[in-house]
């Protein structure tokens, strides 16, 4: 991507983020944690293509609890069944083991997940050290046996008051690839990943507001072992906000991604140059009436995604995804036991799905899907805050069981 495109691109999410700043009225996510560069995702790709009811799965397999958030300590893992082969999960455990008073720690942050490029899974190690009172350092790495697989987190965290902090880091993924790897693979043109974020905590845990930027400029990979070379250049941003009026909580958020690949395949009957773009777009918002005591909640989705070119040797095909997906939910909460609820929700959507590939996978969906959801919410510990969910559910465009989901929320 040339230079003036790249402006144009950090141009459009400047002013989605300031957009949706100016809202008053959202989930945590793991766009607001660090997603660099990948050779599997720019390489292999996804290797499914997602079935109708692949995002309405996700929306009511997403986390329940609000904490501990993507930027608390703790363990929050939510997995659940979108099909008779497939888990939709995100595990992450945090955890700052503070040391000599705060004034540096060991950091721990174990990640399991996905995007629209396929599962992930992270083992961050690392080190804390203040600077004064108001400023960190932090040095971490996701190691590998094979030290041609190792990335490297430069960062910085700055508090600016007490509830209120910037933070960014510089990836440097794959850092050792070119002197260490055995394989003929090289980088033409290295991948570097930036992630900047702003958190200001309102004056409960369960207020605030986090923006997240994580953007990976073009870098260039060639791959002999997939015969191909690809360029990659990716902006993702999040905004997540959590405010209280009066007896409602209000909730919105807003993730995006725009991400641009040049394919060079070495065919068997020549060389084939060929492109991916994706555009996606996700918003939830939500209200809550906390005074009165089902607590009933109310909210609307919309997802956007925009992909076409080709997806990668794991699906190795030429494809073209337009989705259009409106969901209306709400539910209620009903204690069970005192350490337990059941919270009845309905989750109601007409997409509008158009896809198409090269080789097959076609599929067009115009009309009505829609799931009940019937989470069981157990308190494990009162004192640590443990939450056990349990969340069957169940379809509602056809006779059948929606997919089990389970879900642990432990803040440390």
């Amino acid at each position: 991507m040339n230079e003036t495109n790249l402006l144009a691109g950090g141009y459009r999410w400047m002013v989605i983020l300031l957009a949706v700043t100016m809202t008053t009225t959202a989930v945590a996510s793991t766009a607001h944690l660090p997603q660099p560069w990948r050779s599997d995702a720019v390489v292999l790709g996804r290797d499914e293509a997602y079935n109708t009811e692949r995002f309405l799965h996700a929306l009511t397999f997403r986390h329940r609890r609000m904490l501990p958030s993507a930027t608390d300590n703790g363990i929050r893992g939510t997995a659940g069944s979108v099909s008779s082969r497939r888990l939709f999960f995100d595990f992450r455990f945090r955890q700052d083991f503070d040391l000599r008073k705060g004034h540096n720690g060991f950091l721990l942050d174990i990640q399991r997940g996905e995007d629209l490029d396929g599962a992930y899974q992270r083992q961050l190690v690392g080190f804390r050290q203040n600077i004064g009172k108001r400023t960190e350092i932090w040095l971490q790495g996701d190691v590998f046996s094979d030290k041609a697989e190792s990335d490297i987190y430069l960062s910085a965290r700055h508090h600016l008051t007490e509830r209120n902090w910037l933070h960014a880091s510089l990836i440097l993924p794959d850092y050792y690839f070119n002197n260490k790897t055995d394989t003929s693979d090289r980088f033409a043109s290295e991948p570097r990943s930036w992630f900047l974020q702003w958190h200001r905590q309102g004056d409960t845990e369960t207020e605030g507001t986090t923006l997240s930027v994580n953007l990976s400029p073009d870098s260039r990979f060639a791959s002999q072992s997939q015969a191909l070379t690809v360029s990659n250049d990716s902006q993702r941003a999040a905004i997540t906000h959590w405010q209280r009026s009066g007896d409602w909580l209000f909730g919105l958020h807003l993730e995006g991604e725009h991400t641009r690949r040049n394919y060079w395949l070495q065919e068997p009957d020549g060389d084939v140059t060929t492109r991916f773009e994706r555009d996606h777009i996700q918003v939830r918002g939500k209200a809550t009436l906390t005074s009165h005591r089902l607590l009933p909640t109310a909210g609307l989705a919309w997802l956007q995604l925009d992909e076409t070119g080709f997806f990668g040797r794991a699906l190795n095909d030429q494809g073209d995804i337009r989705r259009r997906e409106p969901t209306v939910f709400a539910e209620v909460t009903f204690s069970a036991t005192p350490n337990t609820t059941v919270s009845p929700g309905v989750y109601l959507s007409t997409p509008d799905i158009r896809q198409s590939f090269a080789h097959g996978r076609d599929r067009r969906h115009t009309g009505f899907t829609g799931k009940l959801t019937l989470p069981i919410e157990t308190r494990l510990s009162a004192t640590h805050q443990a939450v056990l969910t349990l969340n069957p559910t169940f379809y509602l465009h056809k006779l059948g069981f929606g997919g089990g989901n389970l879900q642990l929320h432990w803040p440390l």
